[in-house]
């Protein structure tokens, strides 16, 4: 029973990583993260109206509201500080604080004065008056003061909105799970079936799994140090949506190359006639239609929990049958979503001092010692090492989420990374 359940979870965990991947590429070509951002913060500044009947409430959780209004956060996203955050057309996937409450106090008092920004906030039955009117009171007109208020109220809000962000990927990635299950037919309750009947795909899908783990525990923390400004670093940058379609067909591939009861079966045709389209999509002779429906939403839940989740359970699985390594300790209580525990590795004595020194051109621009704490945390290093500080433990720590994600292994920080870090999508 233990090896079927391994058969099964590996097949889960190729399904869950094609998933995710597939999730990204929409999440990217939609600017998801961006538009709830914006959500969020006009949210946070009471202009964010109530969606009106179940076409526009479906609307904006996919992203497409044009959140009508919004005059003084779309006066917000036009200031440098904010505008300067994202190509032209689109909007920054992620604010800092410091930046939102400086930005904020600059567009609320036109010239950045105390007085303007009194008399802003004076009326204290709008919305701004009454969330922003007391801070200014507590802070007793010390505009560091007020900042920093903003900064902490700004925080909570930001959990929110991770929040509805991670419901909305989730049940993105349910309708992808979905599709995908049907297209590549991977109905877990025919694989189940077929599985009990086959030993011998069984004994072969669990040594491709132990294969597999085996890899991972083998691959090392070594992807090139890529100086600030080189080609290499342009490169990288310019093909990684190309380097994402083609780990997707990698994906595809190797979920297709498992031997296992997944796809469809065409009928045979005459030996010189090829069979149409929709020949190839025949169940197997004992497939119960009634049941493939079911057992394809099954595979479409599996696909949300993400490929960490079934890899770890994997090598539990491993541990308990008596073969394979026993899972390490993390230092985090393992995963039960698509964002992975993450288990740091302490580096050797010899790493290069290059992981002490920014790597790209977001890094050296875009994230203080603040972001880099928050970095540090979502990743799982002890919080007696946590300093806001590059190191080569950080890098590891990336390294060992980019594999486990299925990402490119980089050790570098870039927006979408830092977004799926603080943001987690499921």
């Amino acid at each position: 029973m233990l090896d079927i359940m391994i058969a099964i979870f590996l097949i889960y965990a190729l399904f869950a990583g094609l998933v995710s991947g597939v999730n990204e590429l929409i999440v990217q070509m939609l600017e998801m993260r961006g538009k709830v951002l914006f959500e969020g913060i006009a949210m946070m500044l009471g202009e964010l109206p109530k969606p009106t009947g179940i076409i526009n409430s479906l609307l904006r959780k996919l992203g497409f509201d044009k959140t009508v209004g919004a005059t003084e956060t779309k006066a917000l996203y036009q200031h440098p500080l904010i505008d300067t955050l994202s190509q032209p057309g689109s909007k920054p996937s992620y604010i800092s604080p410091t930046a939102f409450s400086a930005a904020l106090v600059q567009v609320l008092s036109n010239d950045g004065s105390l007085i303007a920004l009194r008399q802003k906030l004076d009326d204290r039955n709008a919305t701004l008056g009454k969330l922003l009117g007391p801070m200014l009171d507590e802070a007793n007109d010390d505009l560091e003061k007020f900042k920093t208020k903003v900064e902490f109220h700004f925080n909570e809000v930001m959990d929110r909105v991770g929040g509805w962000y991670k419901r909305r990927a989730q049940a993105v990635m349910f309708f992808i799970g979905l599709i995908l299950a049907v297209f590549l037919n991977i109905d877990s309750i025919y694989i189940v079936q077929q599985l009990q009947e086959n030993p011998a795909q069984v004994k072969k899908l669990v040594e491709e799994a132990a294969a597999i783990q085996a890899s991972e525990a083998k691959k090392q923390n070594a992807a090139p140090v890529i100086p600030p400004g080189s080609k290499e670093g342009e490169k990288n940058a310019t093909e990684e949506a190309k380097q994402q379609i083609e780990d997707l067909a990698s994906r595809i591939d190797k979920l297709q190359n498992l031997g296992s009861p997944i796809g469809w079966v065409c009928s045979k045709q005459a030996p010189n006639q090829s069979p149409d389209l929709l020949d190839c999509f025949n169940y197997p002779v004992s497939q119960n239609p009634n049941l493939s429906l079911i057992g394809w939403l099954i595979t479409a839940l599996a696909g949300v929990f993400g490929a960490p989740f079934w890899f770890d359970a994997i090598s539990k699985l491993f541990a308990i049958r008596g073969t394979g390594k026993k899972p390490e300790e993390s230092t985090t209580t393992p995963a039960t979503s698509s964002t992975p525990a993450i288990q740091v590795i302490v580096p050797p004595a010899n790493n290069s001092a290059a992981a002490d020194i920014p790597l790209n051109d977001f890094e050296t621009s875009r994230l203080n010692s603040e972001d880099i704490e928050g970095l540090q945390r979502a990743l799982g290093i002890p919080e007696t090492r946590i300093n806001g500080k590059w190191s080569e433990e950080l890098r590891n720590a990336l390294r060992d989420w980019q594999r486990i994600t299925g990402r490119t292994v980089t050790g570098r920080f870039d927006e979408p990374t830092v977004l799926a870090l603080l943001y987690p999508e499921a």
